[in-house]
């Protein structure tokens, strides 16, 4: 008999293992294959049907004979057998001797089906708390026995969760039997699932979905038994073993309760379920089933995010004030950290969680699998292990009693230091963290405050004195604070050599700075590289900021042991030459480049300064040289003669409006001149097979930069495309260059004509003139003759492998891959069968040319990837030409290369395909562009997916793709927005690699900040009341000037009339006043916006069967001297002779189409998360006359200026070449009625719907704008106005 550790705890440990009988619930749209029966026979992959969960307990066991042993494998052995052989797969012979070893001999030093220590044996007579706990992928309700026994052993009941979902090794079902670990490969998707759905993504959030109700409901079957006792509820629990047990212990004695369920509830889940334990606190409870878990705090292990949608998860939206948030404590593996994208996410996850006390740790040398009993296990365990699992239970002790802040600084706790230890088997570099065994290393700082993002002044002025100490200004010190990689980087070079010490100048530290600052961009430099670099810098070799960066970019392509030789030729080490060989070298440049006066000064000091002989010559002495030979070569340079005082000429129009660079006219920097943007190359910079594709490509851009925006014209535009269309063509204009708008239509399938229209049109709106707008299908025959050259260059060849092969080929991502069996027919034969594909000859999925990558690469990117297929299809421009189409992953880069773009600037997602873009170009010997990523735009609480904003609109939740609703560039155009709006909220987020998931608060806020000094503002009562002024004549007019905005004169100013019966909105009347209350009641005064005198209310009139308030009547106080009202409100006023007041037929107020910042992770789809009150309609409300002569001067201006657009844009060389067939938006689309928008005063912002009619909008300017016969007048919010505590009280 074997034995897992024992634990010396204060109580003995009991386990009992229930289980709970459930109605047969399917989740889900998977199957799988029936274990033990015939191939066909099927079962849905999640089937609920019962419950089953461990609960490790303090027992009492002084009375009763029990031993200890709880059988640590699944029973029968055979079932976990299968179970791990499936799990690894493996054959079930490989593991057989291990798991039958375990299997039969190992048990859990537990006492089983011990009775529950009773409140009474214990000093404390306080409930035990409990714990639930979420097991990850191939473990059990017993695999992680050690750390839940030592938790029950310290005073807790904790429920070990068995999921029945397929992602432990295995389970066995009372009524399906033996479930073993699904695999990607073992689900067959029902008809009903969706294409998009069929991914093993989508099959792990329908797990954490069955997840979260198997941990409800056992919760509350335990609760029942806890409260109701065994016999007095119907709490459903069985023993799994069928054994007797003393139920009674279980139950509470009056009001002394067994197990505390009311509160202070802990969860607790391993990797796949630290991921469930997010779900549960990030989401409500499942609906009509179970009341929340009153959780407390949560210890999250090692959490595998990958499985949650991002951005997420993220705290509940619509918790109450008074909520608070479980504390959190994260405890992660080094493994586990040390994966750079997904931690990052981890922090940025934890970030949201408030209030304070959130914590990540990581535990040193520790691994995934140190969480659970598997490197605990008899023969096979080393110290460490125990060291490790020691650590992690001290830690969760220590949080559990609310002690972890004390713990952890008193403990062996360090900052995060990171060294190489050696290569992996792909050659990157094996990373490891600085410290012993069980360190915890706090990758936050210890301090609660510190969860929350940097502010200035604080977080990084930590550095700024160590900074100092090596010989940094204030300035530098506080520059390279600023970027926490940086600083870190720095800082471990300061500690690890000592530089404090080292006695360094200003510009030695400014170089150990630049050095910091290159390693933290590159994880390739090896400590004996390091070392090599600081070594150079304080003896003197290394002197400039340029020589730093070339000797990283040397150590990125040499290995060690470095050639000290090589080295100081790459890097300029001492470098020298003399003023007569500089002016040599400066003459025979200017004869061998026909240089041809002082015009060209400019270009030849930087072509001189690019020679490799002169690189690293003084550029001040280059520039003397420079002029110098070019006095004695064309003679002094003539002194410009001054000019007359004539107006500037109008430079040659560019590409976009003013909107593109915002703040440039104020000499800031721009967006496009920092960060991300200021970062990228110039043109001409990104390296090519040979200098003259370089050459070629700049005599055909003059040097500019030149860049694109590729949309597949298969849907309509979203808000994210908006950053990708900023990007593009704003980064263009800045540095004056063009920028294509290029359609990929490369599937015909899925292309229709009023996408490519919709597109156009949006670009437009948005401010942006394309230079040139192609297609890839331009390029269709190029690409042709192109994929024949690579076929006969034996880097493509014909495959006819299923797609099902190509797939398993290809490892299904997740294990190496395999050449396909025609990777090696000869040349001439893939020539013939890809002419067969051309002519039709074959059908679709029967065959594929596909690019003869590097299978030996670890990047999935270079396996081969598909260039060309068969598609049964006719394309909008070609026709029926072609029976086959080139794929992205072939096209884009090589339709980059013949529009010769500089910079070819995508998001994060394709920074796996820069490899396989840049293959392809050196491949071919073209062209090749350099692609940079930056990060993708997501708005919280939106959908942007085409196919289910398709079943929005399909299915009547709103009322197309440009619902107001929606966030779709149409639907924002048609709620108002301004397009200006959308370029400052897109510029105010700036550009970086990080993807920006940004709260709909934040985007409505700009919009708000944006309309706030230029929409006009109008008087408006959304729900009118009339108001009688009794104490003045029946023909009494007052005409009020009004400006448009009080700060903004250019807006100008109307006539409104001022009568006898006007309308206030009914919330600014009241029956019963109170002190706080200053707007009108009985008895009570209250000024009107502009209007000469306030008003007192003297009486009212009431509906006689609602009793709601149907006019009032008040006394204008226009003698004497009457007291300065405490409160003003808007008005209208009824004048039928100026049309006073505008009725408004539909005042649309839209609130957010959905309830939760994560649709997609609503249950059972995003459908279930919409909010049913996410429009409301008030119809009746009034707007002041002034809005008919507003209204259609607005449209004639935005009419206006759309016209002189459109000119200027035809005065731009080549921007009118556009291809034939292409759509050609007229100025008239793109003014619309939304150009109509002002400020309800005291309302929302509000701009005039499409669906309005508007007859004087269609009369000649000279004709008096009202209503007409058949006018319907429709307005939309566009956003609300700013809180303002009290304001209008």
């Amino acid at each position: 008999m074997l034995f897992l550790p024992d634990f010396n705890g204060r109580f003995p440990v009991g386990a009992t293992t229930f289980k709970l009988p459930v109605s047969k619930k399917v989740l889900g749209t998977a199957n799988i294959r029936r274990h033990g029966h015939e191939a066909g026979t099927l079962k849905p992959a999640l089937q609920l049907d019962e419950i089953v969960f461990t609960a490790y307990y303090p027992a009492d066991v002084k009375e009763n004979n029990i031993k200890k042993g709880l059988n640590w494998l699944l029973r029968p052995v055979q079932a976990s057998v299968q179970g791990y052989a499936h799990f690894s797969g493996v054959s079930p012979w490989l593991v057989w001797p291990f798991v039958y070893l375990y299997g039969t001999l190992l048990k859990i030093p537990v006492y089983l089906n011990a009775p529950l220590l009773r409140q009474r044996s214990i000093a404390e007579n306080q409930p035990w708390p409990l714990v639930i706990f979420s097991h990850g992928l191939g473990g059990s309700r017993t695999a992680y026995s050690q750390l839940c026994s030592r938790l029950a052993s310290s005073g807790r009941v904790v429920l070990a969760i068995q999921h029945c979902d397929g992602s432990g090794h295995a389970f066995i079902s009372s009524t399906t039997g033996l479930g073993l670990y699904i695999q990607e490969r073992d689900l067959i998707w029902t008809s009903e699932a969706k294409d998009d759905d069929k991914t093993i993504d989508i099959f792990r959030q329908q797990q954490l979905t069955f997840r979260r109700l198997e941990i409800y409901l056992a919760f509350r079957s335990f609760k029942q038994l806890i409260q109701d006792g065994y016999r007095g509820s119907n709490h459903g629990l069985q023993t799994i073993d069928e054994k007797s047990i003393d139920w009674s212990s279980w139950s509470s004695d009056g009001d002394v309760k067994a197990v505390e369920c009311e509160k202070d509830v802990l969860l607790a889940g391993h990797s796949f379920g630290g991921a469930t334990v997010f779900t549960i606190l990030s989401m409500d409870p499942p609906k009509d089933l179970c009341a929340p878990i009153p959780v407390h705090k949560a210890l999250i292990l090692d959490p595998w995010l990958e499985p949650i949608p991002s951005p997420g998860p993220c705290p509940p939206p619509h918790r109450g004030s008074d909520d608070v948030l479980p504390q959190l404590l994260v405890i992660n593996s080094e493994k586990f950290s040390l994966w750079k994208d997904h931690f990052a996410r981890l922090i940025g996850v934890v970030r949201a969680w408030e209030p304070e006390k959130r914590r990540v740790l990581t535990i040193i040398r520790s691994r995934h699998t140190s969480f659970s009993d598997f490197p605990l296990l008899p023969l096979f365990s080393r110290r460490a292990a125990h060291i490790v699992m020691d650590r992690i239970v001290e830690l969760s002790e220590a949080f559990i009693d609310g002690d972890v802040d004390t713990f952890v600084d008193g403990d062996a706790t360090r900052k995060i230091e990171i060294r190489i230890v050696g290569k992996k088997p792909d050659g990157s570099p094996q990373r490891q963290f600085v410290g012993d065994v069980g360190d915890d290393l706090s990758l936050i700082h210890p301090r609660p405050s510190s969860m929350a993002p940097p502010q200035s002044g604080t977080a990084s002025d930590t550095y700024i004195p160590l900074f100092k100490s090596i010989g940094l200004t204030q300035a530098k010190a506080a520059e390279a604070a600023k970027n926490a990689k940086i600083a870190s980087s720095l800082r471990n070079l300061i500690v690890s050599y000592d530089l404090t010490e080292a006695h360094l100048d200003e510009k030695q530290a400014t170089l150990v700075t630049a050095l910091a600052g290159q390693l933290a961009k590159t994880e390739s430099i090896e400590p004996s590289e390091q070392d090599f670099a600081i070594k150079a810098i304080l003896q003197g070799k290394l002197k400039s900021v340029d020589q730093v960066n070339a000797a990283v970019k040397y150590f990125e392509t040499h290995r060690a042991p470095i050639n000290e030789t090589e080295f100081d030729i790459e890097c300029g080490v001492g470098f020298s030459i003399t003023s007569e060989e500089l002016y040599s070298s400066v003459m025979s440049y200017i004869h061998e480049n026909a240089v041809t006066g002082w015009p060209n000064l400019g270009s030849v000091i930087s072509g001189v300064k690019a020679s490799p002989a002169l690189r690293w010559a003084n550029p001040l002495e280059v520039k003397n040289a420079v002029e110098k030979a070019f006095t004695e070569t064309f003679g002094a340079k003539e002194t410009a003669k001054p000019k007359a005082k004539d107006p500037k000429k109008e430079k040659t129009p560019q590409t976009t409006t003013s909107d593109v660079d915002p703040g440039s006219s104020t000499g800031r920097r721009t967006v496009f001149e920092e960060g991300f943007l200021g970062a990228l190359h110039r043109p001409g910079e990104n390296p090519q097979t040979s200098p003259e594709l370089r050459e070629q490509h700049l005599r055909a851009t003059d040097g500019q930069v030149w860049t694109r925006f590729p949309p597949e014209p298969n849907g309509y535009l979203h808000i994210g495309h908006s950053k990708a269309i900023f990007v593009n063509f704003g980064y263009a204009a800045h540095h004056g260059g063009k920028c294509y708008l290029r359609f990929d239509d490369t599937n015909p399938e899925k292309e229709e004509a009023r996408y490519f229209e919709s597109i156009i049109e949006v670009v437009r709106w948005l401010g942006f003139e394309p230079w040139k707008i192609t297609y890839s299908s331009d390029y269709f025959d190029q690409l042709y003759d192109l994929a024949i050259e690579l076929i006969k260059r034996d880097r493509a060849y014909v495959c006819h492998c299923t797609q099902e092969q190509i797939k398993a080929d290809r490892g299904e991502k997740l294990a190496a891959p395999k050449a396909c069996v025609h990777r090696t027919r000869p040349i001439q034969e893939s020539l013939d069968e890809f002419i067969r594909m051309k002519d039709g000859y074959y059908q679709p999925k029967e065959a594929n040319l596909r690019m003869k990558m590097d299978l030996t690469d670890g990047n999935p990117q270079m396996w081969d990837l598909t260039a060309y297929r068969v598609l049964n299809a006719s394309h909008h421009r070609t026709l029926d030409k072609w029976k086959i189409y080139p794929t992205y992953d072939y096209t884009h880069c090589l339709v980059d290369s013949f529009e010769n773009i500089s910079h070819s600037l995508c998001t994060t997602e394709f920074i796996a395909s820069r490899q396989s873009y840049e293959w392809l170009c050196d491949a071919l010997d073209v062209y090749k562009p350099r692609q940079s990523e930056f990060g993708r735009l997501n708005l919280q609480g939106t959908i942007n997916s085409k196919r289910k904003i398709l079943q929005l609109v399909d299915e009547g939740y709103v009322s197309g793709w440009d619902d107001p609703r929606l966030y779709t560039l149409i639907a924002l155009r048609r709620r108002g927005v301004p397009p200006g709006a959308i370029l400052s909220f897109v510029s105010s987020l700036g550009v970086s690699t990080a993807a920006s998931n940004i709260q709909i608060a934040r985007f409505e806020q700009t919009v708000r900040q944006y309309l706030e000094g230029s929409a006009p503002r109008l008087f408006m009562v959304l729900r009118p009341l009339k108001v009688t002024i009794e104490n003045v004549p029946e023909d009494y007019l007052v005409m009020v000037d009004k400006p448009f905005h009080p700060k903004n004169p250019q807006l100008g100013s109307s006539q409104i009339p001022f009568t006898r019966t006007i309308y206030i909105d009914s919330d600014d009347f009241r029956l019963e006043d109170s002190k706080d209350y200053f707007r009108l009641a009985p008895g009570k005064s209250v000024g009107l916006f502009q209007a000469p005198y306030p008003i007192t209310c003297t009486s009212y009139k009431t509906d006689s069967a609602t009793g709601e308030v149907t006019e009032v009547f008040c006394r204008l106080e226009d003698s004497g001297s009457a007291p300065k009202p405490k409160a003003y409100i808007q008005w209208v006023a009824e004048h039928a002779p100026s049309g006073s007041p505008v009725r408004v037929d539909e005042t649309r107020i839209f609130y957010p189409l959905f309830k939760s910042d994560n649709p997609l992770a609503a249950v059972p789809d995003f459908k279930a998360d919409i909010n049913p009150d996410s429009m409301e309609v008030i119809k009746g409300a009034l707007v002041e006359v002034s809005f008919w002569s507003l209204a259609k001067r607005s449209i004639a201006d935005a009419l206006e200026e759309a016209r002189a657009r459109a000119e200027k844009a035809k005065a731009i060389p080549g921007a009118a070449a556009h291809e034939e067939g292409t759509p050609d938006v007229m100025p008239e689309q793109l003014v619309g009625k939304e150009c109509v928008r002002f400020q309800g005063l005291r309302v929302a912002y509000l701009a005039v719907d499409s669906d309005s009619r508007m007859g004087a909008l269609e009369e000649p300017s000279d004709v008096t704008p009202g209503r007409r016969q058949g006018d319907y007048l429709v307005l939309n919010r566009i956003a609300s106005l700013k809180e303002d505590a009290g304001k209008g009280m």
